[in-house]
């Protein structure tokens, strides 16, 4: 069934894939869930094939609040955009409820996209990059908070400065009220070692934004960026400097749902991976 399932994901993918660059009116303009869709299910069914075990299989049915909460975290996204304006949308005219909605179901897709390949990545790694526990300063999570916070107030006055801080303010913010509250964290998992985690979590982003990047080149509707300073060397219409950012935006992603998930039930299937 995994290898079944895996060949159809794939066939699926490549489907929407030629639709996204065809630029075929409706169609290519309605392609970004389902091809997002297909890279969600090819993923879990190849990490299902290697190692028996999959994000999808470990959640079952919890795995669809994964796209329900990836919605909202998009959305403030785009609220920050809105401050630093460093990416744009190319799409035709729409009325404001249909980009609304439209937006909302493709940005779905995100935290499901991301999660399922870090959860394949830890799998590989095998804690090869795991060290021994670290001794935090107590102050350290107090640093980080003062930090984002400070990052979120002035970003709005310079904006050409701080434009990095989208990617770097809500970790810095929101890791140290999960590591008071005892849920699982990027700091907790440091101090215990688990470097391997972190990082597959960190790359599971990378290599997701590769795929959002490249698919998104020859498509329509598509976006491209207006990057002070380091808007130079691109790869498809990201700059190169700018993949960096997608390291961090992993560490939000995951920080985000054990935040949500451990909030309503502690014992919950995803703050135990």
């Amino acid at each position: 069934m995994s290898l079944l399932f895996a060949l159809a994901s794939l066939v699926w993918t490549v489907f929407w894939w030629a639709l996204a660059w065809s630029n075929a009116p409706l169609l290519s303009e309605y392609s970004f869930f389902p091809l997002w869709l297909g890279y969600i299910g090819s993923i879990n069914a190849i990490s299902e094939l290697l190692y028996k075990d999959s994000l999808l299989k470990r959640l079952g049915w919890r795995f669809a609040w994964l796209f329900i909460i990836s919605m909202p975290l998009w959305w403030f996204f785009e609220y920050l955009n809105t401050i630093v304006l460093n990416w744009h949308y190319l799409y035709r005219p729409i009325s404001e409820l249909h980009y609304f909605l439209q937006s909302s179901i493709d940005f779905s897709t995100v935290i499901p996209a991301v999660l399922s390949v870090a959860f394949l990545f830890e799998k590989i790694m095998r804690g090869r990059l795991d060290y021994k526990n670290a001794t935090w300063p107590k102050s350290i999570a107090w640093i980080s908070l003062i930090i984002g916070i400070l990052a979120f107030a002035l970003m709005p006055w310079r904006p050409d400065l701080l434009f990095p801080f989208v990617w770097l303010a809500p970790l810095l913010v929101l890791d140290p009220i999960s590591y008071w509250l005892g849920f699982p964290s990027i700091l907790g998992h440091l101090a215990h070692g688990k470097w391997s985690k972190v990082m597959a979590i960190a790359l599971a982003a990378l290599f997701t934004g590769f795929w959002w990047e490249m698919w998104n080149f020859w498509s329509y509707p598509k976006w491209y960026y207006t990057i002070p300073y380091v808007g130079f060397l691109k790869v498809f219409e990201m700059p190169m400097l700018g993949y960096g950012g997608y390291l961090f935006f992993g560490l939000i992603i995951w920080t985000f749902t054990v935040f949500i998930f451990s909030s309503f039930n502690k014992d919950n299937a995803f703050t135990r991976i």
